[in-house]
């Protein structure tokens, strides 16, 4: 087998779940190994076990995988599943999802019974196993710090989506000025709060492309996904469609329990 390939899900989900170690919001002390992973774009046995360890990551890719007959959590198609979103999430029945929640994350362990209660009913209204439905949800942070989380936090949590554009420079020279600062801008999304509920805004940020081999494949036009200020990867229009349905969904669904 092709080893790019059996660990292309391995990459993709170190990408996204780079931001919050380094924050240390969550994970295991990887001592700066998965930024060097990604520069060097590379992924082994190793960077597989770090990301076992996210403690409230890697149960939600079990949770998909299982429910849809994929033997590794890791599998590219599982790991877009949960942070992008695509069918996969879908197949989760019901009564998997609930599982996911009071037994792979032990909520009702870690959550007071009241947010339980606001919780668990939103199941019945196709709460899927997604990123977002898990930060706009889940009101107390389930990671490394057990704190409420707040629309600020929810924000940079989310995986968010944008256009790479231009700062009116040359292409080449936008792209020497990437390459050197590491920092580009996108037209993007914000979540605001007004008369009691969120709600997407258009916006403009800048923001940090961890690793150069990523930065030097973006241009102006391309659509990137962003998590906790950072470009996670490249999207297709396909997948940033998928990624705005689901987080809209369950933005609704947190919108009724606010």
């Amino acid at each position: 087998m092709d080893q790019s390939h059996k660990f292309s899900g391995v990459l993709t989900c170190t990408r996204y779940a780079f931001a919050p170690n380094y924050y240390h919001y969550c994970g295991p002390d990887t001592r700066g190994d998965l930024g060097e992973y990604l520069e060097r774009e590379l992924a082994d046995k190793g960077l597989v076990e770090h990301l076992t360890k996210f403690e409230t990551l890697y149960p939600y890719l079990r949770a998909i995988a299982a429910a849809n007959s994929i033997s590794d959590p890791l599998d590219q198609r599982v790991v877009e599943a949960y942070w992008v979103g695509n069918g996969l999430l879908e197949k989760v029945s019901e009564r998997d999802v609930f599982k996911a929640l009071t037994e792979f994350q032990h909520l009702p362990k870690r959550l007071p019974k009241k947010e339980m209660r606001w919780l668990l009913p939103k199941i019945d209204r196709r709460a899927r196993l997604h990123h977002s439905f898990h930060v706009f949800n889940v009101f107390t942070r389930t990671g490394h710090h057990t704190v409420k989380q707040t629309v600020e936090t929810m924000d940079e949590c989310r995986v968010s989506w944008g256009k790479v554009i231009s700062d009116k420079r040359p292409f080449d020279q936008l792209r020497a000025r990437q390459a050197t600062s590491n920092k580009i801008y996108i037209k993007s999304q914000k979540i605001g709060y007004e008369k009691g509920k969120m709600e997407m805004r258009p916006a403009v940020r800048e923001v940090m492309v961890l690793d150069e081999p990523l930065a030097k494949r973006l241009k102006p036009g391309d659509w990137v996904s962003v998590h906790w200020g950072f470009v996670c990867d490249r999207l297709t229009e396909m997948q940033v469609k998928q990624l705005e349905k689901y987080t809209l969904h369950h933005l609704k669904l947190a919108n009724e329990t606010i």
